[in-house]
């Protein structure tokens, strides 16, 4: 199995990413990027893809 970036979502947002933690999911790997800010990456489910929809109507 070949994965892609359209596979995968990169999360900066702190909140976003407690958002996952607390529906059970896991990410796949964490780093830190240039400017050493944190980033978890995770597999783009279909539950992945509505948190982040839910996430963005409460900022808006």
């Amino acid at each position: 199995m070949e994965l892609s970036k359209t596979d995968l979502f990169f999360c900066y947002d702190f909140a976003l990413q407690r958002k996952l933690k607390a529906k059970g999911i896991r990410f796949v790997f964490t780093g830190l990027t240039n400017s050493l800010t944190r980033t978890w990456i995770y597999f783009r489910t279909d539950e992945v893809n509505e948190i982040i929809k839910q996430h963005v109507k409460q900022e808006d």
